[in-house]
């Protein structure tokens, strides 16, 4: 099993290169490449017109470090107040994404659905904006050979102050929407374990639901309060029954971390021991994976 960290966290703090130097050192086999949320605010060089130059640089070097770019985070945080407007921001963005996937080889990226709306009292309209915003998409997908990934979120109720469930969140209504799509070329299912269990479902049960769509994982902990993005066993999620869902559902996805916090109040000369730790985290799990398969097999 490949095993992938999100480089957003790291490279925020030290650049694009440094980032994938010492993601490499601390021994990964690829790079989760995370767009979000600078590509929003026209912050990177993806943005601009020179981008093709500039995947020709990243590329050299990951190259350079012996590692690659397994999948991707597409923008998603866009102004509700003029959807479903795909063409003022949306859809530029997601295609300029989706065109940069294909220049660094990344098979997949993750998009968010639309959840601008609270779900309960708005599923239908949220369902059907969706399943026009994903088609609308699907022609990019295939004209650059970038893989969609869907992905389990969660809503949060600002009365109460807690998470809620939303789009994807109960396994049951993903399986559905996805089938519903009826195209496995150009959409896979992802699971970001977190979110899960901020809704209350359970991440290993989610897998298990949605068995043979996984194709992705956002492996992260955290205590189903927030949405920590901690590392594994620190927080409260049951690693041992994660590992043996993937193991079940028979997964050759790769296993790939979403752990956003690693690196704060830390100094730079540290930054390589915690990705390190994180790397052999990651290891630990994926020697469970291969146990609860070698015992199922």
């Amino acid at each position: 099993m490949i095993l992938s960290t999100e480089v957003g966290a790291l490279r925020e703090r030290i650049g694009e290169r440094r980032t994938i130097e010492i993601l490499a050192k601390a021994g990964f086999d690829a790079l989760d490449y995370t767009f979000t949320p600078w590509m929003e605010r026209g912050e990177m060089p993806w943005n601009r017109n020179d981008y093709v130059a500039y995947a020709k640089e990243v590329n050299q070097i990951a190259a350079d470090n012996g590692i690659y770019f397994n999948q991707a985070h597409a923008p998603f945080l866009f102004h509700a107040s003029y959807l479903p407007d795909w063409d003022r921001e949306i859809m530029p963005l997601q295609i300029r994404c989706m065109e940069s996937c294909a220049l660094l080889g990344i098979p997949h990226m993750v998009v968010h659905p639309i959840h601008h709306l609270p779900y309960e009292k708005n599923k239908k309209e949220i369902w059907d904006l969706n399943f026009e915003y994903y088609h609308r998409l699907q022609p990019y997908a295939k004209e650059f050979g970038v893989k969609i990934s869907l992905e389990n979120m969660f809503g949060r109720d600002e009365r109460r102050n807690c998470f809620v469930g939303d789009m994807f969140s109960n396994p049951y209504e993903y399986a559905e929407f996805f089938d519903a799509l009826g195209d496995t070329e150009n959409f896979i299912c992802l699971v970001d374990t977190g979110h899960s269990g901020i809704v209350g479902e359970d991440a290993g049960e989610t897998i298990r639901v949605l068995g043979s769509r996984v194709k992705g994982t956002h492996i992260n902990d955290n205590c189903f309060r927030g949405d920590d993005h901690l590392i594994p066993y620190e927080g409260t999620i049951d690693w041992n029954d994660v590992m043996k869902a993937l193991a079940e559902i028979h997964y050759e996805g790769d296993l790939t971390f979403e752990a956003l916090h690693l690196y704060e109040n830390l100094e730079e000369d540290f930054y390589l021991t915690k990705a390190t730790y994180l790397h052999d985290v990651g290891r630990y799990l994926i020697a469970k994976f291969e146990k609860y398969s070698r015992e199922l097999a």
